[in-house]
């Protein structure tokens, strides 16, 4: 059986998503709808969980939720087995606003005003790309696990970690690399109960010992090899909270990942 490119669908105008849906189901062999939301928030879980191959993609959700340059903000910042095309589909002429969407990761835009335009132009595209998204997944070293992810995640932790000095003889030391990586995956808050509940430890235990490491480390270290490490760390050298260590790295690591 031929594979089929997965779309999504991000769209508050009914009309639009009526005539897209039309214009995709002409082609019932190549293309397949998974999914139709009005709503940034939405859409960004249901591409997490559903990997779409392809996202069209309106950046004004006026009678939704949400807007298409954050959705795009946050495809970029999370660790995905597979990235969707994006194809943006907006009434929104700005060349700034176009820029910037292209900059958030875009791969191709439309303006539904513009001289010429028909939803049959964006389907035609997918059409266009659809070749290069289907080989790409094909290819084994390409498609990774997400155990794979978290891998290769956990060892990019450790190694900023071991430039900085944290010992891994304090607990602290896995429980931060734990948190990074809760963070990349979009757990920005309860990093301490989300590691006490899987490893039986009380929360306050878990974010105690992370505090810890980091103090630790930052007593002992020398302050300027640690600022070139960890350029956030002020002339001072207090060393910085839990939350700004976390997100830190957790930044840090997704430029390394995308880079």
């Amino acid at each position: 059986m031929r594979n089929k490119l997965n779309v999504m669908i991000v769209e508050d105008e009914a009309g639009d998503v009526t005539e897209l849906t039309a214009s995709i189901k002409e082609h019932p062999d190549e293309l397949n709808i998974v999914g139709v939301s009005k709503n940034s928030d939405d859409a960004f879980a249901f591409i997490c969980n559903h990997n779409p191959h392809a996202v069209i993609l309106d950046l004004e959700l006026q009678t939704g939720r949400g807007d298409g340059l954050e959705l795009l903000k946050r495809i970029r910042s999370t660790v995905l087995k597979q990235r969707p095309y994006v194809v943006v589909n907006t009434n929104n002429p700005s060349k700034t606003t176009l820029d910037l969407a292209k900059r958030l990761g875009a791969d191709y835009t439309f303006v539904k005003w513009q001289i010429g335009y028909k939803t049959e132009l964006v389907v035609n595209q997918l059409l266009n790309v659809m070749p290069i998204i289907l080989g790409t997944e094909a290819e084994p070293a390409v498609q990774q696990t997400e155990a794979q992810i978290e891998n290769k995640l956990r060892r990019l932790a450790q190694d900023e970690f071991n430039k900085i000095g944290v010992s891994v003889k304090n607990a602290g030391y896995g429980y931060l690399v734990d948190a990074v990586i809760l963070a990349i995956k979009g757990d920005t808050h309860q990093w301490g109960k989300t590691i006490g509940n899987k490893i039986g430890k009380k929360e306050d235990s878990v974010t105690h010992a992370m505090q810890y490491a980091i103090n630790r480390t930052w007593a002992k270290a020398d302050i300027t090899e640690l600022q070139k490490h960890y350029t956030a760390t002020p002339a001072n050298g207090i060393s910085p909270t839990t939350c700004e260590f976390v997100f830190y790295y957790r930044n840090k690591i997704l430029n390394l990942m995308n880079g």
